[in-house]
């Protein structure tokens, strides 16, 4: 057996890999795909030459009797660098090391197959074409995982990483013995323990650094540091709600804001009672049931969805005292093990830029949050501390700018936006939108504006934009008065046609770039190339409706989607009609309208 690390140019080049037709199908999405890439790309800096290696995991691998190695663990891994490979070898400009045919076989998926093998065997000038044209039922992971990854590579030095990518990237391939009775093995790998996740390494290190000549007020001194650590990393409720109702009290006296201003003041006090056993008669007569069940405390808890995790949020409290910090949760270990932060320091800052966070940063209301509803707020504790009310219940401008930063970025990895904001000293109401406003347009490219390299960030921003020229111009009007010396006044108007849809606007999670006039409709030949992909063409869509409508005309796409406001710039495209046509002069238009839109509120 060769169980030993290869390089990825290795792996893709020699031997062929089956996925049995037991494996579930690909699943990789925009997460997953761009995390991949994501990882290897800054373990890999352009300007560092030094030699070293990455390690992407492994394939455990069955060796069939034809030599052949079926994958028993690591097929999406395989799955998603043979697509890497397959956009690499097609980029526009000329990449070294790629491998021309593919070594990934299925037993029970020939459609899929084809696909890939069609997609490998045609030439650079049509491979986009081809992946989005090729009529291949069961392929649609497949198409948003090619896109997901060209939309990733155009942001990066697309050779450097190609270099490291095929030479200094390994995967471990472990083959398992000829006599494994592989049903015991997926029952084995399906009932494994969890091991010691990272976050939980680096408390037990920094408890460690806690010393004292005292061994008592050394214990003390550790169990506080663990009772606030333990309380801060339930990220799906408040962190007031995570500590006993006595140290509630003691720390968090005023709606929820801390009181103290270093580790020393935290108040931590045993709970007396937590202990004591009761009699069922006791439980009874001293138990008080809360009038107003719903709002007790236990139903409050866990009722929220928090934007980023436990492990994120502890490089984000790093990084705010130490700037060189990334916000890779991969490299949390490391990165602790290198700054070594004051044990006590950092449990504080850990402690005080939680209770921030909950006031200040948006949450999810997971108690009625289906599809439409959504409940993403800004809210802080109430007095009577069992409900919750909105920190700022006039500017929905505020809530709007962060939900869209949070579902523009699906991999949540760095948020660096989240960053900005809980270093800022400033939380009051004017200024603390102005400071998010500015992060958004900050990161907003306007020179990048057409397909295939606009982001999806800058389509999320233009939906906002809409959103934002409604609720300062629209919203709340019973008519419209045309102010033909205002460039915007065609555009004011189409949102006031719509403005029911405009009024009930929440951000979801869009992933798909969608073109009204679809690149494969034969009748999209006679448009301009420079028009179907520009911006007056393009909007957002979810991946559903993009595969369900891929080749629908724009009329069909109108009867389908016109009251769907899950995109605000399709709406307009939608009353940009002239006698039910989408052809070069209504996209033009549109064009100009988005232009303006972008010189008005963002240029000026």
């Amino acid at each position: 057996m060769d169980n030993k690390a290869k390089k990825l140019k290795k792996i893709l080049a020699n031997d062929v890999y089956i996925i049995p037709r037991y494996q579930r199908n690909y699943a990789w999405g925009k997460a997953e795909i761009s995390q991949l890439i994501k990882d290897i790309e800054e373990f890999f800096p352009v300007e560092n030459n030094e030699d070293k290696s990455y390690y992407l995991g492994s394939l455990v691998c069955f060796k069939r009797e034809d030599g052949s190695f079926e994958l028993i663990d690591g097929q999406q891994r395989h799955t998603t660098i043979t697509l890497i490979n397959l956009v690499l070898k097609n980029w526009p400009i000329e990449i070294k090391n790629t491998v021309s045919v593919p070594n990934l076989k299925f037993d029970s998926r020939k459609k899929i197959q084809n696909y890939i093998e069609s997609l490998y065997n045609t030439d650079t000038i049509s491979f986009l074409k081809q992946a989005n044209e090729l009529n291949i039922t069961g392929i649609g992971s497949f198409k948003d995982a090619i896109e997901i990854i060209q939309e990733e590579l155009r942001e990066i030095d697309v050779e450097n990483f190609a270099k490291n990518f095929y030479n200094k990237v390994y995967l471990f391939r472990v083959e398992v013995p000829e006599e494994t009775n592989l049903n015991h093995y997926f029952e084995i790998m399906n009932n494994r323990g969890e091991q010691l996740e990272k976050h939980e390494i680096v408390k037990a290190l920094l408890m460690g650094e806690i010393k004292n000549d005292d061994e008592e007020v050394e214990k003390q001194e550790q169990d506080k540091f663990a009772k606030i650590w333990d309380a801060c990393s339930e990220m799906s409720n408040y962190v007031y709600f995570n500590f006993d109702s006595a140290n509630r009290k003691n720390n968090f006296p005023n709606e929820g804001e801390l009181n103290a201003n270093d580790f020393n003041g935290v108040s931590i006090t045993e709970n007396s009672n937590e202990n004591q056993e009761l009699s069922l008669l006791e439980i009874i007569t001293k138990h008080n049931i809360p009038t107003d069940f719903p709002k007790d405390e236990k139903f409050i808890k866990d009722k929220y969805k928090s934007i980023i995790d436990f492990p994120n949020f502890l490089l984000q409290v790093l990084k705010i005292k130490n700037d060189k910090v990334s916000l890779d949760d991969k490299k949390l270990l490391e990165q602790f093990e290198e700054i070594k932060p004051d044990p006590k320091e950092f449990i504080f800052d850990l402690l005080k830029y939680r209770s921030l966070f909950d006031k200040f940063v948006i949450k999810q209301d997971l108690a009625d949050a289906d599809e439409t509803k959504q409940n993403w707020g800004i809210r802080k504790l109430n007095t009577d501390f069992e409900t919750t009310i909105k920190t700022f219940e006039t500017d929905e401008e505020l809530t709007k700018l962060q939900v869209m930063l949070y579902y523009s970025d699906t991999t949540n990895t760095y948020n660096n936006w989240l960053h900005e904001i809980l270093k800022s000293t400033d939380f009051e109401i004017g200024e603390y939108t102005k400071k998010v406003w500015t992060i958004a347009k900050d990161k907003f490219k306007s020179d990048n504006l057409s397909y295939p390299t606009i982001s999806i960030f800058n389509l999320y921003f233009i939906d906002f934009l809409l959103w934002k020229l409604y609720a300062e111009n629209i919203k709340g009007k019973e008519s419209f008065t045309d102010n033909n010396s205002d460039k915007l006044n065609d555009l004011k108007k189409k949102i006031f046609h719509q403005r029911g849809l405009f009024n009930t606007f929440k951000f979801k999670q869009l992933n798909s770039k969608e073109h009204l006039a679809a690149q494969s409709n034969p009748n999209s030949d006679s448009i301009h190339p420079d028009d179907l992909n520009g911006i007056g063409n393009l909007c957002l869509i979810t991946t559903s409706q993009n595969s369900a409508g891929n080749k629908e005309n724009p009329s069909d796409k109108k009867k389908r989607f016109h009251d769907d406001n899950s995109s605000l710039k399709r709406l307009i495209m939608f009353e940009s009609y002239i006698n039910d046509k989408w052809e070069s002069d209504q996209i033009k238009n549109h064009k100009t309208e988005i232009e303006n839109l972008i010189d008005e509120i963002v240029t000026n």
